[in-house]
């Protein structure tokens, strides 16, 4: 059953889910158009970023002829965001990633003409782009420590990719300066390392990836402290493989993809990623809890069993200060596409539910969420009226209970 209730600025509040109360859908941008196409599909899943009272999302489309990146933003209070701000230059650009620096400023980064590219934003201000390397590089993703703003991209070395961390300065102005640029891993890659992503959590620095060693795609992780970044520990395997799979169809081991990292509470940090270990019904969405040290729990299933015979993909992960972990992800098991959240507690996953904004007879998919300093949950995701239909992008503004 819906709860309607009224927000001070006029918006309504949609259905309670899991201890928030979410207020009808918003567009982000106007472009809806056949042939246009919004992307939310940043590395890591970090596509909307809350700074002070104002929520931003940035995104690629299209809608020139040529890929390009853009954000829109809004204070809280208002019910409508601004026109979108082109964030990348003339050339082709892909995956954005964004992180609030502080209450002022955020910072974006993307893959531009082959390169990651970062720049500083405040009020629809633009700061000089830098590059983060000379090297091809990809799937760029951010995370803000206080202290620092760390960067983990897919770094072209000869043969493969390999996944390095650049450390930026950002001073108090639009200046970003990179300050140091690493592997994560000190061996030198013998296959495919992608799709990264760094966070802090207490007083250590975690990057998780994919890493194709084995013949086929794993979760990898390695940490640091956050005094000396570039002196990662030996990487460790996430995504463990189930026991009794020998004979199954998986050829050297099952499928998973996209991992994503979110700090939580004082010195909790989980991950979460797409997992084929259930071959038959596609993609699931599982996790481990890091331990410190470098080391991870083991894995646990994150949607609830009534999603076992569906497929799940998208995932994306929210933590605050305050102990608050919620994972959202694109969900089959209602026959379409539709964005269904969890949230960690005491020490599990709790049921799946139906983001109450985002669920229905249209098709729902790649969430991006963030909670903000009061445990508010903000969400964004892709829409559209039928597979390979024209996209929009819209947001919910989850209030905490």
């Amino acid at each position: 059953m819906k709860a309607f209730l009224l927000f001070p600025f006029g918006l309504l509040f949609s259905a309670a889910c899991q201890g928030w109360i979410f207020t009808e859908p918003l567009p982000v941008t106007s472009v809806q158009v056949r042939g246009i196409f919004h992307h939310l599909d940043s590395s890591g899943r970090r596509n909307i970023a809350v700074s002070a009272d104002t929520v931003s999302v940035i995104w690629e489309d299209d809608r020139d002829g040529t890929p390009r990146v853009y954000l829109a933003h809004k204070p809280l209070t208002e019910g409508q965001f601004s026109e979108p701000l082109q964030i990348s230059g003339a050339g082709e650009a892909f995956e954005p990633s964004l992180v609030a620096v502080d209450d002022k400023r955020l910072a974006a980064a993307w893959e531009e003409d082959g390169r990651v590219r970062v720049r500083l934003i405040a009020s629809g201000r633009l700061g000089k782009t830098i590059d983060a390397g000379e090297e091809e590089s990809a799937q760029a993703a951010l995370f803000d420590a206080g202290e620092a703003l760390y960067l983990a991209r897919s770094v072209r070395e000869g043969r493969y990719s390999r996944i390095r961390l650049a450390v930026i300065s950002t001073g108090t102005r639009l200046d970003a300066r990179l300050e140091s640029d690493c592997p994560v891993d000190r061996k030198e890659p013998t296959d495919e390392q992608l799709y990264p992503v760094p966070a802090a959590v207490a007083d250590e620095l975690v990057v998780a990836w994919e890493d194709r060693r084995p013949g086929h795609t794993i979760i990898m992780a390695a940490a640091s402290g956050r005094g000396d970044p570039c002196a990662f520990s030996e990487p460790v395997r996430i995504s463990k493989r189930s026991g009794g799979t020998r004979n199954l169809p998986y050829g050297k081991g099952h499928g998973v993809s996209r991992v994503t990292l979110a700090p939580f509470g004082a010195s909790g940090l989980y991950a979460i990623w797409e997992d084929k270990r259930n071959f038959r019904e596609g993609y699931d969405i599982y996790g481990a809890l890091y331990l410190g040290k470098g080391q991870f729990d083991d894995n646990a299933r994150v949607q609830d069993d009534f999603g076992e015979m569906a497929k799940q993909w998208h995932a994306s992960l929210g933590g605050d200060a305050e102990g608050r972990l919620i994972a959202a992800w694109s969900d089959e098991r209602e026959g379409n596409s539709d964005i269904f959240l969890s949230v960690w507690s005491g020490g599990q996953w709790n049921e799946s539910t139906p983001l109450s904004s985002a669920s229905g007879s249209v098709q729902q998919a790649h969430p991006s969420i963030v909670l903000d300093a009061a445990g508010n949950l903000h969400a964004a995701w892709v829409e559209r009226d039928e597979v390979n239909g024209p996209t929009r992008l819209l947001y919910s503004f989850g209030k905490a209970e």
